[in-house]
């Protein structure tokens, strides 16, 4: 619809510059050349970068914004949830969003990811950026909650793969520890990208 409205009101002061064009030639090139500056001017300004949103993406390092005690589930179809504790250690700003880049492996059914964080020995599967809004303030914590669709091709293949006895477990075969069979285990490896803050 704002397309639509921008093409007519441009049409229209097209309209107006010919007709001024036409009845005071030397006042019409005057406003075609202003109009024509203000067009490329305008332009100029709506590509250059916008500093304010990376300034407020650098105000809580990641270091600061700690994600703990993170749980996923099945929730429905090809949903998870995602449940964590999420911690502003920032003394300064509210924290209004987070990214995170979540990282899916396959790894062997030995593989301990309460204990282990090397994941050399698994097969990487795929990533996956997420956002999270939130309004936390300063030296805050709280419960988030957050669903995530994983319907991506590699993933249904890899979690098809560990079924035992032809169907998914209660739980969809994901637990907060991964999904595991006897072929090996899906594991999730949830990392703070950065957080936007005011």
């Amino acid at each position: 619809m704002g397309f639509v409205i921008g093409a007519v009101v441009a049409l229209i002061v097209i309209f107006l510059l010919a007709y001024i064009t036409v009845k005071k030639p030397v006042f019409g090139e005057v406003m075609i050349g202003l109009s024509i500056l203000m067009v490329l001017t305008s332009t100029f300004f709506y590509f250059q970068k916008d500093n304010r949103v990376e300034d407020k993406k650098s105000r809580i390092p990641p270091e600061k914004i700690i994600l703990s005690d993170i749980s996923h589930s099945l929730a429905y179809g090809y949903y998870y949830k995602l449940k964590a504790q999420l911690t502003n250690q920032s003394s300064k700003y509210r924290l209004q969003s987070i990214n995170l880049n979540i990282k899916f492996y396959q790894c062997p059914q030995t593989f301990n990811a309460l204990i282990e964080t090397n994941y050399d020995q698994c097969k990487f599967l795929m990533e996956k950026p997420h956002s999270i809004k939130t309004r936390l303030s300063p030296k805050q914590s709280t419960d988030i909650e957050s669903y995530v669709l994983l319907d991506e091709q590699v993933l249904i293949n890899a979690y098809a793969s560990l079924k035992s006895d032809g169907s998914l477990s209660a739980e969809g075969s994901l637990s907060a520890n991964g999904s595991s069979s006897a072929n090996g285990s899906i594991q999730w490896q949830t990392i703070v990208v950065d957080g936007l803050a005011r």
